[in-house]
């Protein structure tokens, strides 16, 4: 083609060949450093977040055969919660691990690692919104009681 031939860079369509180029962009040994430090932080973070998980279905069941179900649903959310931020974590982490250690994959496996992530961040934003939901909640029931109903006599006698 000559260059009279040739339509402008910024409108010409791109062919198979220039798009498989770009996805298979590589970083420098430098970026995949850092990026090996980062799944090193994110696998250790991920692996304990799943202990954590773990060691509260032990206390779940501790707490269902002491008759303590109240206690023993929430100790069931939060290792569900733990178990899903562990998983999302060490995934995210793998993905890195990968980036690292391949060539020629680097934007899929960072992709994945950053979908990873979203999921991680978006949970961690509605769980953000739910406690700061429960605190509103629970300290206006507190102010409540003490000041509106019984003088938190009997207002929360059952929870305290």
């Amino acid at each position: 083609m000559t260059a009279a031939s040739r339509p402008p860079e910024g409108d010409a369509p791109r062919s198979h060949s220039e798009a498989k180029v770009e996805a298979s962009y590589e970083f420098d040994d430098a970026h995949k450093e850092s990026f090996r430090a980062l799944a090193a932080s994110m696998s250790f973070v991920g692996v304990c977040t799943m202990l954590f998980g773990m060691l509260g279905g032990v206390f779940f069941v501790g707490a269902l055969y002491s008759g303590l179900v109240p206690l023993a649903l929430g100790t069931a959310a939060g290792s569900a919660l733990c178990l899903g931020i562990a998983w999302w974590t060490a995934s995210a982490g793998r993905s890195l691990s990968a980036l690292v250690s391949t060539r020629g994959r680097d934007l899929e496996y960072l992709m994945q690692a950053v979908t990873q992530l979203r999921r991680l961040f978006g949970l961690a934003r509605v769980v953000i919104v739910v406690i700061a939901f429960a605190a509103v909640g629970g300290g206006a029931l507190i102010v409540w009681c003490t000041f509106v109903a019984e003088r938190g006599g009997k207002c929360l006698g059952a929870w305290w």
